[in-house]
């Protein structure tokens, strides 16, 4: 779940990825401070802090999938915001084509440390919608818990066709998947010589002056993913 977003929403969007210099990303964040939102959850500094914890198959199914380019793939992970925080999302996030789908149902953090613990059978007894989803998903794959992943993202948003602009920086990672309501978490920092990363998420249409900022900044397009990028990192 985004910050800001309804929990257990499905949302559905194209999202766009680019590496971007710390430059550029100030440059844009200056921007757009101007014309959008801030995200409501963001500190003094325009920034907050995100952590998620991944969740793959015994055979890496999900890795895989992204690695070798498909264009149908997923991701299932848990989100926080604060370590003190007593909910934690799970989040089904899949791409079909062009388009991304989010499903996301809150846990409250015992449901989310036993999950991480390997324990799905309370998941059926929830009452939400997506409950039973979740619980087949993890019954079926097994589903175990692979690593964490904590950065700083600055959000940006209109407030028609789902419009977001994200900026993340400050990678780092951790595979003691145990330890995720723990602040103190050893994480090891990700080196990224590329600056940041931006994505750009949206209904259906770019309005005409967010490209024209866009198009002031030198942006490399291309197939981001911050799971790939922290495995490989780690070497697992």
């Amino acid at each position: 779940m985004e910050a800001g977003q309804n929990p257990g929403s499905g949302v559905f969007r194209h999202e766009v990825k680019y590496h971007i210099s710390e430059r550029g990303a100030y440059m844009l964040a200056q921007y757009f401070r101007c014309i959008m939102r801030t995200d409501k959850h963001a500190g003094s500094d325009g920034q907050y802090w995100i952590r998620s914890l991944y969740f793959d198959t015994p055979g890496n199914r999900d890795y895989h999938d992204k690695v070798n380019g498909y264009t149908d793939r997923r991701k299932i992970r848990l989100r926080i915001y604060d370590t003190a925080t007593n909910i934690a999302m799970l989040e089904h996030k899949s791409k079909r084509g062009a388009f991304v789908h989010k499903e996301s149902m809150p846990l409250d953090r015992q449901n989310a440390s036993t999950l991480v613990n390997g324990n799905c059978a309370f998941l059926p007894f929830l009452p939400h919608g997506a409950a039973h989803q979740f619980y087949a998903c993890f019954q079926r794959e097994l589903l175990r818990p692979i690593l964490i992943i904590d950065y700083e993202r600055q959000a940006f948003e209109l407030p028609f066709e789902s419009i977001r602009i994200t900026i993340d920086r400050s990678l780092r990672a951790s595979m003691d998947t145990s330890r995720l309501f723990d602040k103190n978490a050893p994480c090891l920092r990700v080196p990224n010589e590329r600056g940041c990363i931006l994505e750009v998420k949206y209904r259906h249409a770019i309005p005409d002056f967010i490209r024209s900022i866009l198009s002031e900044i030198d942006l490399t397009g291309t197939s981001i993913s911050k799971y790939i990028i922290c495995r490989q990192t780690l070497h697992i």
